[in-house]
């Protein structure tokens, strides 16, 4: 371990920043030329700067925007170690970019720690979710190009696939959402029914009439559909994603089946073909690829 960081001694500048009578370094002086109007030629003339200089001041002020030296001067103001607001300034400053209020005073303790966050230079998690989604965006693109340019596709055939595919998904949630809300409302029921059950046991009363048989079907009917949606909507979202892949719905529904079959389970195989069949039957003049019956005993 170097010594400067045992002590934790501030790595010093080579060359220390020259400042004029108001305090402003050659970098500062020059944002407020910029800001008046001055071009970088015209710098390099009236503070005999080398060109390359003023040149990289001025790609830094285009990047950084106007005003940066007046912003950067008002924000170092509110952490002064002599500023009465200065504990809670970092606080709101912590909370607003997703980070623990030491972190942040470990970034103005830094050398230009204030100004290269000013800047943009700090990575913070408050920017994870926007990284997410254009992670997101760049992977949809590159499907979308493979399937225009590598398999000569047509854009129509993705829009409309993609247009179809968000609808059914919209449909399905707010479908899955009714039976979540009715799902909720029978459990409430319930737990009513169970918590004056255990009151009058707590009390020793006679016990409540059970449930009829009527009562119990019902309740068994309602579990069985529940799951039936559950499993329908599992089927949907699968067959949207091999859509996305580039195959027409009736070779998605196939693919299904085909991918059962050919792992030898036929039985799951059997029970999915039955469940096409009914809720995604192929229409009469829509027969292909044609359907591949299972094989035999004998046959395999």
């Amino acid at each position: 371990m170097k010594l400067k960081d045992l002590f934790h001694i501030k790595k010093s500048r080579k060359h220390p920043i020259k400042r004029d009578e108001a305090g402003f370094s050659l970098r500062a002086r020059c944002f407020v030329l910029f800001e008046g109007g001055k071009r970088p030629l015209e710098i390099v003339e009236e503070l005999k700067m080398e060109r390359n200089t003023v040149c990289k001041y001025f790609r830094d002020w285009e990047r950084l925007g106007p005003n940066f030296e007046r912003q950067f001067a008002f924000v170092k103001q509110l952490f002064k170690k002599e500023a009465p607001d200065r504990d809670s300034n970092i606080e709101i400053f912590s909370k607003m970019l997703g980070i623990e209020k030491e972190q942040f005073e470990t970034i103005l303790s830094e050398p230009y720690g204030l100004r290269r966050f000013l800047s943009g230079k700090f990575y913070f998690p408050v920017s994870s979710d926007a990284d997410h989604k254009m992670h997101v965006t760049l992977e949809l693109a590159v499907l979308f190009s493979d399937h225009l340019i590598r398999k000569a596709g047509k854009f129509e055939d993705v829009y409309s696939a993609l247009k179809r595919y968000m609808q059914e998904v919209k449909e399905q949630r707010e479908e899955k959402d009714a039976d979540i809300e009715e799902e909720n409302k029978t459990m409430a029921f319930l737990h009513q029914v169970l918590a004056a059950d255990m009151e009058n046991e707590r009390l020793g009363r006679v016990q409540p009439d059970r449930l009829s048989e009527e009562e119990r079907k019902a309740l068994l009917k309602f579990g069985i559909e529940s799951e039936m949606k559950k499993t329908e909507v599992i089927y949907w979202v699968r067959i949207g994603t091999l859509i996305a892949e580039g195959l027409t719905e009736e070779q998605a529904r196939e693919k299904m089946y085909q991918d059962l079959a050919n792992k030898g389970d036929l039985n799951r195989a059997k029970f999915l073909r039955g469940f096409q069949d009914k809720i995604h039957p192929l229409k009469k003049d829509d027969q292909l690829p044609p359907s591949t019956p299972l094989p035999t005993a004998s046959s395999t």
